[in-house]
């Protein structure tokens, strides 16, 4: 007995110290000459840094260290001898210590005789409480890159957050249903992209599932579900994280042949620990199905295993091309391509060559795509045949392209720029052709039969009309000029385009234009938030010195830490920025009324965030 007991204590011993966990972080940063402090102007110079984070775990989820890896390109007006690329601690507008260093240096540099170039470092160990401040607050560190002639900074970017994405592509069949369905001559390919969100510790507690799936099927279907089951081959089992599809919201298909494109979001415990387990690769099985009103336990089914990084495209040239046009050419932009990628348009496979110089890949779309008004779903698949989340391509023909431009502000002071998870507002015409707004979460990326593709992604919508659409920037669009494409019901396609910051804070007020008393509520104990502070028609209501207010607004999500309050002339700390918790796209901000202020009446408000300031409103003090 004594034996055995020993056998075990060692067996958990082993267990404990073999448990460590894993997982892999990107961001990119595009750098500029102009965000240096103070900003280096005249400097004809750009670049971008792809940093990719390996952070290693104890079985308790404590931070044990971990690995950054350095992707960087550049382009300078001429020859450039690069000293130093660090990551820093500091907020925007502010420069900091060096946090992590690739290692470059005066003697240890990078030369590029004509300006331009690509290069990849490493730091193969890093300080674990360092990293665990990176991931708690990543858009409070920013990226610096050195050369000869500007030893302080010649470019800059800030972190505005870190993503994790793997995926798996997989064949679908009926042979692997269970039991099999025989007789049924249909086939299936899917990519399963999970992008979850983690808690200090390491455990998931969001983020979103993409369900890409192709199928093929004898004749007209319709698909009534499409699930992640847990597992192993030969049986079936629960229902684990689910892309949205039902026999209420179905997807049919008259050929039997289409592409499904689904970004459910990973909501609730059993979805959390499910995406745990898959990405642990610590679970017997977990395997994708497809429901058909036919074949309602299931049509298509094939088995998971392990997840990987895949390719990623961040942006394309053009979101938005006409019919038979000769113009069939579309370069993509991203992370994980190489010279052996390829492009998968809607399941078919595509020309597509690597530029080596840009790391950009030029696919060409087939004339036979472009001949009838529809969406392309475009992906890129890598030599392991891992394919990436698609990036939609709109075609259609030139008499429903509305000529009226679309124009995208923030739904809460109604200007420009928004950010990323942020509420935004996009106006035009012929939108849609009733009101309709969403009832329930997830929010759905159809209303009214309206669509919005942000840089070719479909966006979350709240709120449809003939002249307005309010829908949620997606969170991985990058910062810069971004591309928004609404689809009506109708056919009729509006473009234009948004400006997106990592942060743009704005406040959302009584009367929804911007302007007068804050959409807020006030409490006079800190605990119970019950006092309405405005009327409906944007006055505000007077409210007791030391009372606590509680603003609602958006845009400040990936703030680098905290915002600042200037009460008429006073500076005032926040007591709390951040996301509000419970409605998607909404931040919350919390401070308190200094005494000192009793009696001054109306006063303006005004929130500063990483620099920028929101919208003014007014509150008016007993």
């Amino acid at each position: 007995m004594k034996r055995l007991g020993e056998l075990l204590l060692i067996a958990v011993l082993l267990a404990f110290a073999s448990s460590t966990r894993a997982e892999t972080l990107t961001a990119v940063v595009p750098l500029s000459p102009v965000s240096e402090v103070p900003p280096i102007v005249g400097l004809d110079a750009s670049g971008k840094v792809v940093l990719n984070i390996n952070v290693l775990r104890d079985a308790g989820g404590a931070i044990t260290g971990g690995r950054i890896a350095f992707a960087a390109s550049v382009r300078f007006p001429g020859s450039v001898t690069i000293t130093g690329l660090h990551i820093h601690e500091g907020g925007p507008g502010a420069n900091g210590s060096i946090i992590f260093d690739s290692g470059l240096s005066g003697t240890n540099s990078k030369v590029f005789a004509d300006g331009a170039g690509a290069f990849e470092l490493e730091i193969a160990n890093v300080d674990s409480q360092a990293l665990q401040r990176f991931l708690r607050s990543p858009a409070g560190f920013y990226v610096n890159l050195r050369t000869s002639m500007n030893t302080a900074g010649a470019m800059r970017g800030q972190v505005v957050r870190l993503t994790e994405m793997m995926a798996q592509t997989i064949s679908l069949s009926s042979a692997e249903e269970v039991p099999p369905i025989v007789g049924l001559n249909a086939s299936g390919a899917a990519t399963i992209t999970l992008s979850p969100t983690r808690d200090a510790r390491g455990a998931i507690n969001g983020g979103t599932a993409t369900f890409t799936v192709s199928y093929d099927f004898p004749g007209a279907v319709m698909i009534t579900g499409l699930h992640i089951h847990e597992a192993p081959t030969g049986m079936n089992g629960n229902i684990v994280i689910s892309a949205g599809i039902s026999a209420d919201a179905p997807v049919a298909s008259a050929s039997g042949k289409g592409t499904i494109s689904a970004a459910a979001p990973l909501s609730g415990q059993t979805a959390f620990d499910a995406a745990q387990r898959i990405l642990a690769q610590s679970a017997p099985g977990f395997y994708v199905n497809l429901h058909t009103t036919v074949n309602p336990n299931g049509a298509l089914r094939g088995q998971l295993a392990t997840f990987n990084a895949p390719p990623v495209i961040s942006a394309a040239s053009n979101y938005l091309l006409q019919t038979n046009t000769t113009n069939n050419t579309i370069t993509l932009s991203g992370l994980g391509f190489d010279a052996n990628s390829m492009a998968v348009i809607n399941g078919q496979m595509a020309m597509a060559s690597l530029e080596a110089e840009s790391g950009q890949l030029s696919v060409t779309i087939p004339p036979a795509l472009l001949s009838a008004e529809g969406a392309l779903l475009v992906q890129v698949k890598n030599a392991s045949g891992l394919l990436s989340a698609p990036v939609v391509i709109v075609v259609a023909a030139q008499s429903n392209i509305n000529t009226q431009a679309a124009s995208t502000t923030s739904a809460a002071s109604l200007t420009a720029p928004v950010a990323p998870e942020s509420i935004a507002a996009v106006f035009g015409t012929k939108f849609a052709s009733q009101t309709a707004s969403a009832t329930g979460l997830p929010l759905p990326t159809s209303l009214d039969g309206t669509t919005v593709y942000v840089n070719g992604v479909a966006a979350p919508l709240f709120f449809v009309s003939p002249t307005q659409i309010n829908y949620l920037i997606p969170s991985d669009v990058q910062p810069g000029m971004a591309r928004v494409i609404v689809i009506a019901k109708d056919g009729m396609v509006s473009q234009g385009q948004a400006l997106i910051t990592a942060t743009a804070p704005g406040l959302f007020t009584r009367r929804a234009n911007g302007q007068g008393a804050p959409a807020a509520v006030a409490s006079a104990d800190g605990v119970n938030f019950n006092i309405n502070i405005s009327n409906p028609d944007g006055a505000p209501v007077a409210i007791d010195a030391g009372s606590f207010v509680a603003l609602f607004g958006t845009g400040l999500h990936f703030n680098s830490g905290g915002a600042t309050l200037m009460l008429g002339s006073t500076n005032i700390p926040a007591l709390f920025a951040g996301p509000q918790g419970q409605l998607i796209g909404l931040d919350q901000i919390n401070f308190q009324i200094p005494n000192s202020l009793a009696g001054r009446g109306d006063v303006e408000l005004i929130v500063a965030v990483d620099g920028k300031v929101t919208n003014a409103v007014r509150l008016k003090i007993k």
